[in-house]
């Protein structure tokens, strides 16, 4: 990754004024200034606090996803100014986790697309990287807010990469490390087609054998349950709730004799 590097004002020219000005460096990188994404958020809070806050909430380093610098002095003490990558701003759209903040995040993806597709107008390699980029994005910033582990959402990103390109990741999921790759991938029916059973008669085991219980209509993991699987959040045609999926070890389990009759 390109290191940011300037303690004074940088040379930007305008790239694009739209919701959030993006600027461009001299190298080409695309930059966005962190009051102009502040005012386009429609952040409530003061500046000062909200810069400090989100980037120690969720781990940006200065010199590789934004730099600072001490804005022209207007007769006081000059402001503290920063400089963001274009990466580093849509995940702070996302984690406003409101509309305004999806809209931002959206016209950054737009403005990035058009930008690929107009250096790499046949490419389709291109196209891949942005979506394996886009899909480790939201990875990432789904495991920071919500705690799942990095290593299921990564997963799972390889696995939403892999349906949305038709390419095979094959070989980068194997450099996930094995138990956090194993777990959360099966859902009932794919555990299912493993010992030959249909997925409701495996939701039954899985209740019978104490690994899940039903509450509100979902069903959920119990104790000794989360020693097999996670769950993760979804929304779905307006409804939100928790997807249960299973290690390859919870198998085993179920294939034991008291349970398999």
């Amino acid at each position: 990754m390109n290191q940011l590097k300037m303690a004074q004002m940088p040379q930007l020219k305008l790239f694009k004024d739209g919701i959030v000005r993006i600027m461009e460096t001299d190298t080409g990188n695309k930059v966005v200034n962190a009051r102009d994404l502040y005012e386009g958020l429609k952040v409530k809070t003061r500046f000062n606090d909200w810069v400090v806050r989100q980037s120690g909430k969720y781990g940006f380093e200065e010199g590789k996803d934004f730099y600072s610098f001490l804005g022209k002095s207007t007769g006081g003490r000059p402001a503290q100014e920063y400089i963001l990558k274009l990466n580093t701003a849509k995940e702070l759209a996302m984690v406003e986790n409101n509309e305004q903040g999806r809209t931002v995040r959206k016209y950054f993806i737009d403005v990035e697309e058009k930008v690929i597709h107009v250096k790499q107008p046949k490419s389709r390699k291109k196209s891949v990287n942005l979506i394996f980029r886009q899909e480790m994005d939201i990875a990432k910033t789904l495991a920071s807010i919500t705690g799942v582990k990095e290593g299921i959402a990564y997963a799972v990103a390889l696995e939403r990469a892999e349906q949305k390109t038709g390419e095979d990741f094959s070989s980068y999921k194997r450099l996930l490390p094995a138990a956090t790759y194993e777990t959360g991938l099966l859902n009932p029916t794919k555990i299912g087609e493993q010992i030959g059973k249909k997925s409701r008669v495996v939701n039954k085991l899985l209740q019978e054998r104490g690994l899940q219980e039903k509450r509100d209509k979902e069903w959920r993991l119990t104790d000794e349950g989360k020693k097999y699987a996670e769950e993760m959040p979804y929304t779905r045609n307006g409804h939100s709730g928790y997807q249960i999926k299973w290690s390859e070890s919870v198998i085993d389990v179920l294939s034991a004799p008291e349970v398999m009759q």
